[in-house]
């Protein structure tokens, strides 16, 4: 799984569903994680469940990150509710992208203390709903000085008898299952290769991908529209509309220089200079799966079996098992030294380019054909 705030996403979103269902929704609640997509779902969609729609103006307050003041949301909190089942106070973003809260909260311990005093003097006639921002960083998010306000806050919430919901990306069958509804929900099918393109080809999940929810529900609707009235989705039409990840393009390109097959790598190297991408940005990525490669070419060396390496690259290098089979496989045909000398010229090359020496795009097909 990617970088980011990582909590135990997998039950997240069947905790709050089964919550919802059953009706047991607390009255302190923290949406968050590195899904934002998430979050934004189902805090509409708690909201729907406990404001009746003719009352919204009079059972829900919406603090705005600038308004956040305890004394205005205690006040807000014994208010009752007139139409709905209960009083809603929603705070959206009230720990951001950068883990702060608002300016005027986060350089003051007094505020901070008081909001989290607040939190955990919630009647029983209103529910407290608070978002928090997608972090930024990568890494494990709550070990850095950026994740330890929200930490706190997820301390508070639960000291309080609330719920934190912390949504990370989706597993590869909860993605799967994401593409096919919204399929089914516009009358169509596809093939088991453009859900191997969604899952693993778009770049979903990985470290190096800001891909998500959103993206891909963009793709799927894009998709959905180019197919017009066919009932089904094939893999040509997902390689005309989806947004494929540069990773994934990288990889395929060293994957035919390791089959000495040096036009299908100017193919994808051609591919990637139209999708926008930089010399420097797919040198960067040249060097991160040469890396990995490296690290399974050696592990090989050592007798390791293919379980286990899968293993690391999956827990140590958050490589999807599709890609860390892929990696492998590439690995298993290049000698530990050729895939040195192939880091060294990557190397060489950005030297050359930043240097003036060669014109970027000369430069990186001259890596290709050398």
């Amino acid at each position: 799984m990617a970088g980011g705030y990582k909590g135990n996403q997998q039950h997240a979103f069947q905790r709050i569903e089964k919550d919802m269902k059953s009706g047991n929704i607390p009255g302190v609640i923290l949406l968050c994680g590195r899904e934002d997509y998430l979050t934004d779902h189902y805090m509409n969609a708690l909201v729907d469940r406990m404001v009746e729609p003719a009352a919204r103006q009079l059972d829900l307050t919406e603090f705005t990150t600038d308004q956040v003041d305890a004394d205005r949301i205690a006040e807000a909190a014994e208010t009752l509710p007139l139409m709905s089942p209960k009083k809603v106070i929603l705070i959206q973003g009230l720990i951001n992208s950068q883990g702060r809260y608002p300016k005027g909260i986060d350089s003051s311990s007094t505020q901070v203390e008081a909001l989290l005093h607040v939190i955990g003097q919630i009647p029983e006639q209103t529910v407290l709903l608070i978002t928090a921002d997608k972090p930024r960083t990568t890494g494990e998010y709550k070990k850095q000085s950026d994740g330890r306000k929200l930490s706190k806050l997820s301390q508070a919430v639960k000291k309080a008898g609330g719920e934190v919901y912390d949504f990370d990306t989706l597993e590869r069958s909860q993605l799967r299952n994401f593409a096919v509804k919204r399929f089914q929900a516009a009358g169509k099918t596809c093939t088991n290769g453009v859900l191997q393109k969604i899952t693993y080809d778009t770049g979903y999940g990985s470290r190096y991908s800001n891909y998500d929810l959103y993206l891909l529900e963009n793709d799927l609707k894009k998709l959905i529209a180019y197919v017009g009235e066919r009932p089904t989705i094939t893999d040509e039409d997902a390689d005309q509309v989806l947004t494929l990840s540069p990773e994934n393009n990288v990889f395929h390109m060293l994957d035919a220089i390791s089959r000495g097959r040096s036009d299908q790598a100017l193919i994808d190297l051609n591919t990637l200079m139209e999708d926008g991408g930089s010399e420097f940005a797919i040198l960067s990525n040249i060097v991160k799966q040469l890396e990995l490669m490296l690290i399974a070419r050696e592990l090989m060396d050592e007798n390791i079996s293919r379980p286990e390496i899968l293993k690391y690259l999956q827990k140590e290098e958050k490589v999807a098992e599709y890609r860390g089979r892929k990696v492998m496989e590439t690995a298993n045909r290049t000698r530990s030294e050729s895939l040195k000398n192939m880091m060294l010229s990557a190397l060489a090359v950005e030297e050359n380019i930043k240097g003036g020496i060669m014109d970027g795009r000369l430069a990186l097909e001259y890596f290709i054909t050398a």
